[in-house]
C-alpha cells in the first residue's frame, strides 16, 4: 500500500512535447522582453555608435570625453584643413573613470595614431548621489548587464566609494527606461527598432558631424587670471582613473596626448588641472591645457562661449585649430581627401559645411544684437557693458542643434 503511494506521488516526467512548449514560452517571453528594452530606450548615443559604423581602421585621431569633447573638437575642421579622418567621441555623462572603457571600445574598431584624452571628467569631487545620474546617462549606451556591472565595479574601486550598483535598474534597460512608455505609440521608434536602431549616414542629422555637435548660442563669460603655480590634489577617484588609463596606454603602446578644453574655470578647477600637468610629467605625457593657452588660442569671452563649460562653434574652431597645431607638427598624417576608403568623411562634410554657415550667421546675428544692445544701454543709462551684453543674449532666440536625447554635461 505505501509503494503504491510513493509511487503515486512521484512527479511524471516531463515530456519532449512539454519541453518544446517552455522553451518557446521562454524564448517568445525573451525576445517580448528584448524588443520592448529596444522600444522603451532611446536611439542609442550617435557618438558611441557613429565609429561602428565606420569602417575599420579610418580613424587616424580621436578625442575621448564627455561634452567637453563633443561641444569642442570640430572634425569637419581637421577633415578639411588637412584631411585627417578624426573623431570626437564624446558621451554625455561620462567621467574620467569611464574613460577608459571608452578607449577600449573604440580600440576593438579603430586603431588610431593617436588619441587625445579629454581631462575635465577626472578633475572634482566624487559622491555617490552627485554620480547617479550621469552614470545612468553612460551605462545605458551598453545592452550587456555584465558589462554595466563592470562599469559600476570599476568605479566604486577608483573611488573607493560604494555605488548602489545593486539596483536592478541598472542592468535592465525596460526598468531603468519604464517610464518610456509613450514610445510604444511612436512608429518612427519601432521604425527604428525594427531597422536595428543605427544611425544612416546618408541622412545626417545636421547637428552632428564625426561626433561633434554644433554649438550656436552666445553666451559671454569671464575667467580669472592662469595661475600656473597654485597646485591641489584631484580627488582619489579622478587621479587613480588617470594614472590606470595612463598606464594601459603605455603597456599597450597606444600613443596618447591629455588636453583640456577651455572654459570659465574656477580657482579649483584651476589647482586640479595644475595637478594634471604633474601627473603628465611623470609618464611623460604632453598635456594641452587651453586654459593657460586662452590668449594665445585667440579665445574671446565675449563671443565664442555656449554657456560657462563649452564654446560654440567660434571657439570651437579656435581649440580644434590649437590641437591641430600641435597634432600636425608631431605626427605624420595621410591627406585622406579624395580617398574612396574615407568617402563618409566626404558625405559629412557635404552636410556640414551649410549648416556651418547658418550656424556662422546665427552667431553673428546674436554678437551683433548684444553690441547693438550694449550700445543702446550705454548712450541712455550709462549701464554696465556686461549687463547690457548679457541682457542683449537673453532676447535672441538660439537655434541650438538638436543633441537628441544626450543631455549637457
Amino acid at each position: 500500500m505505501r509503494m503504491k503511494e510513493v509511487t503515486q506521488n512521484r512527479k511524471k516526467p516531463i515530456t519532449a512535447p512539454q519541453l518544446v512548449k517552455i522553451i518557446v514560452f521562454l524564448v517568445v517571453t525573451a525576445l517580448i522582453f528584448q524588443f520592448l528594452t529596444l522600444l522603451y530606450d532611446r536611439p542609442k548615443s550617435y557618438r558611441l555608435y557613429d565609429y561602428e559604423n565606420l569602417p575599420e581602421n579610418t580613424v587616424d585621431a580621436v578625442v575621448i570625453g564627455a561634452s567637453t569633447v563633443y561641444r569642442y573638437y570640430d572634425s569637419m575642421e581637421a577633415w578639411e584643413k588637412y584631411g585627417i579622418s578624426s573623431y570626437a567621441y564624446g558621451i554625455a555623462g561620462a567621467v574620467g573613470e569611464n574613460t577608459i572603457f571608452s578607449l577600449k571600445d573604440l580600440l576593438k574598431h579603430q586603431s588610431p595614431k593617436v588619441a587625445l584624452i579629454e581631462v575635465r571628467g577626472f578633475l572634482g569631487s566624487r559622491s555617490m548621489n552627485g554620480m547617479t545620474t550621469n552614470m545612468y546617462r553612460y551605462i545605458k549606451n551598453y545592452a550587456n548587464p555584465f558589462k554595466r556591472w563592470e562599469i559600476l565595479n570599476h568605479y566604486n574601486k577608483m573611488t573607493g566609494i560604494r555605488f548602489s550598483s545593486d539596483q536592478l535598474s541598472y542592468y535592465l534597460t525596460l526598468i531603468m527606461n519604464h517610464e518610456n512608455y509613450w514610445r510604444l505609440f511612436d512608429s518612427s521608434n519601432w521604425k527604428r527598432v525594427i531597422k536595428g536602431g543605427k544611425r544612416d549616414f546618408s541622412a545626417v542629422d545636421a547637428s552632428q558631424f564625426m561626433g561633434y555637435a554644433i554649438g550656436d548660442r552666445v553666451v559671454p563669460q569671464s575667467a580669472i587670471p592662469y595661475d600656473e603655480h597654485y597646485q591641489t590634489k584631484l580627488a582619489q577617484g579622478g587621479e587613480n582613473a588617470l594614472r590606470e588609463l595612463l598606464s594601459y596606454c603605455r603597456k599597450i603602446g597606444q600613443e596618447v596626448i591629455l588636453v583640456a578644453s577651455p572654459y570659465a574655470y574656477t580657482q579649483d578647477d584651476m589647482g586640479e588641472l595644475n595637478a594634471v600637468t604633474a601627473i603628465a610629467q611623470e609618464y611623460n605625457v604632453p598635456f594641452l591645457n587651453a586654459n593657460k593657452d586662452q590668449e594665445k588660442l585667440g579665445i574671446d569671452s565675449s563671443t565664442d562661449y555656449y554657456d560657462a563649460h563649452h564654446t560654440n562653434l567660434l571657439g570651437a574652431v579656435k581649440y580644434t585649430d590649437y590641437l591641430l597645431d600641435y597634432l600636425t607638427q608631431h605626427y605624420q598624417f595621410t591627406d585622406h581627401r579624395g580617398d574612396e576608403a574615407y568617402v563618409v568623411w566626404e558625405q559629412e562634410d557635404a552636410q556640414y559645411r551649410p549648416a556651418k554657415e547658418a550656424a556662422l550667421a546665427s552667431l553673428d546675428t546674436q554678437i551683433q544684437a548684444a553690441a547693438a544692445g550694449q550700445e543702446t544701454g550705454e548712450e541712455a543709462a550709462g549701464t554696465s557693458a556686461s549687463d547690457e551684453i548679457n541682457s542683449g543674449n537673453q532676447t535672441v532666440t538660439s537655434a541650438e542643434g538638436n543633441l537628441s536625447d544626450d543631455e549637457e554635461d
